[in-house]
């Protein structure tokens, strides 16, 4: 029999489950959480503590669009592509992957790029400037990179996220509540026995397996509220997949980046320029707007440097957005 759960956007995030099983449960238990800036770290706001990390391996299928030129012309900057074919007999298809990583603690969880919370770990734990410019420079040339970084029950009951639409950066807040409907299935995901769930989100269907072992209500992404955590997650287009690879103790706490020129905005204004744009698109970036550019090429297109600090990532890849409105 199946059962539809509904959660109130002013639920608690995190939540412990009796849970009777062989299988190794994950102790989640509260801290007192610190609401000041980070003491002696410069750039960080502390959101909250974080007890453990999953690492999510996230794959996106597209297809070949073909080469790419880059040029300066009247107010814009254009971003060409020719016409590519593929080779009899073979697909055009590409999964494109991506290393994504989820904090989360007794209150609240982050979602962001592996290589970003790289640069904040190292950040955060004093490192020698040499290592933080190495790892600034990874994060400036990966061509397969989350852009968003997603807080979740951040205020308590919503979702902060902040993106990125060139060449400005914005965040919005969400509800974070989705009605999910439990199935029957089981399977094993990174070695811990998970249940099957579904709902949908912002015009795409999603199944995930959760583990209630891991009684922590978090999960990839923006997806969460379930009696356990999300370790897979995917679209009924076959299009989007996250699958958790490894499960730790936390490094350092759930921090983000100060960032006085964030705009504000709403979230349906933010998806629908994105999508609209083809993603993160140069073609409509005002010329008046850019002190600087430069190019780093790479096997997927290469990375468009703006101002010396703005990363653009262009790509051969189409466009495939997560959310379709």
């Amino acid at each position: 029999m199946k059962r539809t759960l509904s959660l109130i956007a002013d639920a608690i995030l995190f939540i412990a489950i009796p849970f009777a099983s062989n299988a190794q449960v994950v102790s989640v238990k509260s801290k007192p959480m610190e609401s000041t800036k980070v003491a002696d770290r410069s750039g960080y706001d502390m959101i909250g503590d974080a007890l453990y990390e999953v690492i999510y391996e996230y794959h996106v299928l597209t297809k070949a669009k073909g080469a790419m030129s880059v040029s300066n012309e009247g107010s814009s900057i254009i971003v060409r592509n020719s016409q590519a074919e593929s080779p009899e007999g073979q697909d055009d298809t590409f999964s494109d992957t991506y290393t994504t990583i989820l904090q989360f603690g007794s209150g609240q969880a982050r979602f962001l790029d592996y290589l970003a919370y790289r640069v904040d770990s190292l950040a955060f734990a004093g490192a020698p400037e040499d290592l933080l410019s190495k790892a600034s420079r990874e994060v400036a040339r990966s061509s397969f990179y989350f852009e968003p970084v997603v807080f979740q029950n951040w205020p308590e009951g919503s979702m902060t996220v902040d993106d990125i639409l060139v060449p400005s950066l914005f965040t919005y807040t969400e509800d974070m509540s989705l009605e999910w409907i439990l199935g029957e299935g089981r399977k094993e995901v990174c070695g811990y026995p998970c249940q099957e769930a579904r709902t949908s989100y912002a015009g795409r269907d999603w199944t995930v397996w959760y583990a209630p072992t891991v009684p922590v209500n978090a999960g990839p992404w923006k997806l969460s509220g379930l009696p356990g955590l999300i370790m897979e997650a995917r679209d009924a287009d076959g299009l989007h997949c996250f699958t958790a690879t490894s499960l730790r103790k936390a490094a350092c706490p759930i921090v983000r980046v100060q960032e006085a020129g964030r705009d504000k905005t709403q979230r349906n204004r933010f998806i629908q320029r994105r999508n609209s744009s083809g993603g993160n698109s140069l073609d409509n970036v005002p010329i008046e707007s850019v002190r600087s550019v430069s190019v780093i090429k790479n096997a997927n297109g290469g990375v468009i440097i703006l101002n010396g600090n703005m990363p653009v990532r262009t790509t051969n890849h189409t466009f495939v957005p997560l959310e379709l409105r």
